[in-house]
């Protein structure tokens, strides 16, 4: 398929959501999640590989475990808010048990690079607060994404992903037509690259280097459990309060410990940037240390235990 000269919308796999309208296999993904890749590879020759990948739509992933209903009017506010800006519509898609997926129809297909521009710059519409909510995993070139009036099947819990805006109960009332895609020819995003500047250079001694080496460790490899016990008790006042980091800093090198730890061992359970952001308000003002390793030994034998296993190998 050419995506200059035949783009056809409808061939895409987001209509696979009809499967489970055919009875003789309906039952045997009532307990299946049915997912569908955010990009598509033009011929079946090519590879899946990111060179080759084309977009047709924007997806983002509003959640919140402690509401989902917040996630759910985040998702709208953002919709409401693409519609005035550009004149454009997009699909809202109830996730299961956290939030909801938002899909923006683009009028034309678009390589990786200019979607990950597109993806953030659209995003920025959403003040602070409200982009925290959204999942930057999303932001993967090879990501999937829940297939809509599908069932999302989790520890036992079933919750159906209904479409709730268009307001669609079955498959045959879906048409790409209702919607107006968004003309990506018609935005411009400029960026900027200043000049740099020389950087605060934050000194430890040698000795005290040494001391803290293993929470280095700990950084570049990750944890398979812990993650929040290790940034509360270690991770948050080392970075605050030894390496003497801004907030932002510290935020990039705590995403950098989470990255591993998904990379690695497959914990990626998303830990919101508001909640990073208040334990470092807390470390700074109680001007607290990181606790060394004996001292989680004897307070916390379960995450000693974890990280012994990790330092070790």
């Amino acid at each position: 398929m050419s995506s200059k000269a035949s783009f056809r919308r409808d061939s895409m796999v987001f209509e696979g959501f009809r499967l489970l309208y055919w009875p003789e296999i309906r039952k045997r993904f009532y307990d299946s999640n049915i997912f569908m890749g955010i990009g598509y590879w033009e011929t079946p020759d090519q590879d899946p590989i990111q060179e080759n990948m084309l977009y047709d739509r924007l997806v983002y992933d509003f959640d919140s475990e402690e509401d989902p209903n917040i996630a759910i009017k985040t998702a709208y506010e953002f919709s409401r808010l693409i519609k005035e800006k550009y004149d454009a519509d997009t699909i809202i898609v109830r996730s299961g048990h956290k939030g909801a997926h938002v899909y923006i129809p683009l009028k034309q297909p678009i390589k990786w690079d200019h979607y990950q521009v597109l993806w953030r710059h659209i995003l920025n519409l959403l003040p602070e607060e409200k982009r925290n909510l959204c999942d930057p995993n999303m932001l993967q070139f090879n990501r999937l994404a829940r297939i809509p009036m599908t069932v999302n099947y989790k520890n036992e819990k079933r919750s159906w992903a209904w479409m709730l805006q268009p307001k669609i109960e079955k498959w045959s009332e879906f048409s790409w037509d209702l919607l107006q895609p968004l003309d990506v020819s018609k935005i411009k995003v400029y960026i900027f690259e200043g000049i740099e500047l020389p950087q605060k250079i934050n000194v430890v001694e040698r000795p005290r280097r040494r001391k803290f080496e293993w929470i280095e460790k700990v950084i570049d490899k990750g944890l398979p459990d812990g993650r929040k016990r290790f940034i509360l008790k270690v991770l948050t006042p080392y970075l605050v309060n030894v390496l003497s980091l801004s907030d932002d800093e510290a935020i990039t090198k705590m995403k950098d410990f989470l990255d591993a730890s998904c990379r690695n061992f497959g914990n990626c359970k998303k830990i919101y940037d508001s909640w990073l952001r208040g334990d470092i308000r807390r470390v700074r003002e109680k001007k607290l240390l990181p606790s060394s390793l004996n001292k989680i030994k004897e307070k916390d034998t379960e995450l000693y235990s974890i990280l012994e296993k990790i330092l070790s190998q």
